[in-house]
């Protein structure tokens, strides 16, 4: 699993804003579905603000990994987000949210899902990590950060 192969450059937000989840949720969703339009955006977000509803994606570390599972082909499609001031997301620890992972699913996959779910998590547990993403200046910068601690982990294993 590469996030590389899921995670489009044009799907990268660096400056998330939002006054609320709601908000927030549209500013991710935009990129993903100007980047795949066959997503629609309004159906991205309704999915998004569902799951949001159901318990915060809002994991603690200044991390948060919005997800939902949509009709859509046999792929698995990310977003990613970065606030370096940090917004309200109804974090488990109180504390704002920097860094956002939206991952959107086919529905008829959900093993897929919680594998991707799983390695995000995974990767995200890096402090080195978390500070490289919010401290990066482009798109790029943020892939090559990723595909570093990935290639760190796979070194491990």
């Amino acid at each position: 699993m590469k996030v590389k192969d899921i995670l489009d450059p044009r799907c990268v937000v660096l400056d998330v804003t939002g006054a609320n989840k709601k908000e927030i949720l549209e500013c991710l969703s935009g990129a993903v579905a100007k980047a795949h339009p066959e997503i629609p955006q309004e159906d991205l977000v309704d999915t998004l603000v569902s799951r949001e509803e159901a318990g915060s994606t809002a994991i603690a570390d200044g991390i948060a990994i919005p997800h939902g599972k949509v009709r859509l082909s046999e792929r698995v499609i990310a977003g990613f987000g970065r606030s370096q001031g940090g917004l309200d997301f109804d974090s488990v620890d109180g504390k704002p949210t920097q860094i956002f992972f939206v991952l959107v699913s086919p529905e008829n996959h959900p093993s897929l899902h919680l594998r991707w779910l799983a390695h995000l998590a995974v990767l995200l547990k890096s402090p080195e990590l978390r500070r490289n993403l919010i401290e990066a200046e482009t798109a790029e910068e943020i892939l090559e950060h990723i595909r570093e601690q990935e290639q760190s982990l796979s070194e491990r294993q």
